[in-house]
């Protein structure tokens, strides 16, 4: 059977570039459609997958934030306390124990003798005078003796005496009825006691 082709070459050759246009348009919509796709399903994933976990550490990280605030702000006061403590401990150290202070006092005082006054300012040297009466020296000198070794006193020093004669009522002895009158001046040695502080005396 012989096959005749009519058909002129210049026909032929139009309907192979149409069939190659044809064969390049079907792939170049195919490969639209796949982008086109992947398109849809990248924002599809976006959309179900990574959003959920953007905002979840976006969330994260506003309340990192905020607790991070809330340290610096304790931390502030943190601060603020500590600087109050150590004013306050500051201050303590320099204020006077007075009740320990004036027991020690009292711990040093023979028994014959008699306060009249007494004026303490820690602010002012000497700290302290203290007058008294008793009638005998021997007591006045012991008080003395016993002011220079107590925990809180030093520098102690007699600042005057005077002695009142005895009356001539015969029933009383003369060292009975003798009175002397004394002032005594002396420092602190230290504000407070404190225990494990070593002596400096």
């Amino acid at each position: 059977m012989i096959s005749i082709n009519l058909v002129p070459p210049e026909i032929k050759d139009k309907i192979k570039e149409a069939k190659k246009t044809a064969s390049i348009f079907g792939v170049a919509l195919v490969i639209v459609i796949f982008l086109a796709v992947a398109s849809a399903l990248v924002r599809a994933a976006n959309y179900m997958v990574l959003e959920p976990a953007l905002t979840s550490v976006n969330n994260q990280v506003a309340t990192s934030q905020n607790e991070l605030k809330e340290f610096l702000s304790l931390q502030n006061q943190a601060a603020t306390i500590n600087d109050r403590m150590s004013i306050a401990s500051k201050i303590e150290e320099k204020k006077a124990r007075w009740s320990q202070i004036t027991q020690d006092l009292i711990n040093s005082v023979p028994q014959n003798i008699q306060f009249v006054s007494l004026t303490a300012n820690a602010e002012k040297s000497p700290n302290f005078v203290l007058q008294g009466k008793t009638n005998s020296e021997r007591e006045v000198i012991a008080f003395k003796d016993k002011l220079e070794k107590a925990t809180f006193f030093k520098n102690v020093a007699f600042k005057s005496s005077t002695t009142t004669n005895p009356s001539d009522n015969p029933s009383t002895t003369a060292e009975t009825q003798k009175i002397i009158s004394f002032a005594l001046e002396f420092d602190l040695s230290k504000l407070f006691y404190d225990p494990n502080q070593k002596e400096n005396k």
